[in-house]
């Protein structure tokens, strides 16, 4: 038997598998970081309040270890399913996401920590992925400073102009 027969023989027995087509997903659920990823580094899932369990991925690096520091929240992700550079099955591409609950029933806003000199005095803004800037307490200037450039999100009030930050997070360090 030539080879040309054993392969035309083994793909009528085993007749390969369509490969399916990427398409758009939106999922809502919440974050879990879990052992076991490429590289060293952590599973980033999302997890859905049917208990489906996807395999969140990103094209970039930093992008994936800011998806890891969303462990506990619950989002809605926009990407892809089906992604040929992806493993078949669970696994999504994150294109975009956006934060629904931090816990509580609590919706934060994302954005940047900026720098601006006051009358000479260093002072710290939060800048919201909206444009709309305030500013953070004067004691944010020695403890936050290192952070200027951060992605993070926070829980505020706002009272005589300045913002009062209850709770945040870092999602993304600032260059450098």
């Amino acid at each position: 038997m030539s080879i040309l027969s054993l392969v035309l023989l083994s793909t009528v027995a085993h007749p390969p598998s369509a490969v399916p087509r990427p398409k758009p997903v939106a999922l809502v659920g919440k974050v879990r970081a879990a052992s076991g990823g490429a590289a060293g580094r952590a599973r980033v899932l999302l997890v859905t309040k049917n208990a489906e369990e996807f395999e969140l991925h990103t094209a970039v690096p930093a992008d994936h270890q800011e998806l890891e520091r969303l462990a506990g929240v619950s989002v809605k992700i926009q990407g892809v399913k089906g992604d040929p550079r992806l493993p078949r099955g669970r696994h999504v591409l994150v294109e975009d996401y956006g934060i629904v609950d931090v816990g509580n029933g609590v919706v934060p806003q994302l954005g940047v920590i900026a720098a601006l000199e006051i009358k000479g005095t260093s002072r710290l803004i939060f800048v919201g992925e909206d444009g709309q800037a305030a500013l953070l307490p004067k004691g944010w200037a020695t403890k936050m400073q290192r952070h200027v450039g951060a992605k993070l999100w926070m829980v505020a009030k706002t009272k005589n102009g300045v913002l009062k930050p209850k709770r945040f997070a870092i999602l993304r360090a600032a260059a450098r």
